[in-house]
């Protein structure tokens, strides 16, 4: 069973290497001031924690983005448009999949960073993170031409062959179980899921970055709680997107 030292050994070792693992923290469906996004904002600023906040850009509350200024370390990035399924009933569920026209899906993500420029979102990164984490291969070839430079899904959702003028960069940790009533997976699941990424990227790729990903609105108590014990034992070891950027 994974545990908390077991971590705390596993950042030894990368101490001892003289390497420094790369986290980022990315949380989904923004779209107003709730109880829970101040829960969210208040363990940013307790722990120092960058967040890079998804938010979608229709029927964003006039009250959240001047909340999100007063935050600290808030990064934004446009969660599709209005998020609603355009793929048929059977199919996995995506706004920006292979059922509607292009043209269509680029004419609504257009307006959707409109929208986030307008209400001076602050930290705005040229960054898309579809929508239930699926995004069409003719739509992520194009998202560089629609002034798009980064791209974030959860890794193995559909394809990542790389696309000119696109990074990207998945989460790889959610603590929620969607399937099965959106409960916490466990503080032993969750580290030993962290513990095997920091384990590979410390022998074959350090500077890749681990993402964990976040749902406030889905949160409970027990997820809650496994971020603030996660983000106070890794406290200084979180970044953001343009700092991984910056560093190669």
């Amino acid at each position: 069973m994974a545990d908390w030292a077991g971590l705390d050994a596993e950042l030894a070792l990368w101490r001892t290497a003289r390497l420094t693992p790369r986290l980022w923290w990315r949380d989904d469906d923004a779209q107003r001031v709730t109880p829970q996004l101040e829960t969210l904002l208040t363990l940013s600023d307790a722990y120092e924690v960058p967040v890079h906040l998804s938010v979608i850009p229709q029927g964003q509350s006039p009250d959240l983005a001047p909340r999100l200024r007063d935050a600290a370390r808030v990064h934004v990035l446009q969660h599709g448009f209005a998020h609603i399924n355009h793929e048929p009933k059977g199919s996995p569920a995506s706004e920006v999949g292979v059922t509607r026209a292009l043209e269509l899906q680029a004419e609504d993500l257009r307006r959707g960073w409109d929208m986030l420029e307008e209400a001076r979102m602050p930290g705005l990164l040229p960054a898309f993170v579809p929508p239930w984490n699926r995004i069409g291969d003719a739509t992520r070839r194009r998202l560089p031409d629609l002034g798009y430079g980064f791209l974030s899904t959860f890794v193995g959702r559909g394809d990542d062959t790389p696309v000119a003028g696109l990074v990207q960069i998945d989460a790889h940790l959610d603590p929620i179980r969607w399937k099965y009533d959106r409960v916490f997976r466990g503080t032993d699941k969750m580290l030993t899921m962290l513990l095997d990424h920091l384990c590979h990227r410390r022998v074959t790729a350090p500077t890749q970055p681990v993402g964990y990903v976040t749902h406030h609105l889905q949160t409970n108590d027990a997820v809650w709680a496994f971020t603030q014990a996660l983000f106070a034992r890794t406290r200084g070891l979180w970044m953001t997107v343009p700092d991984m950027q910056s560093k190669g």
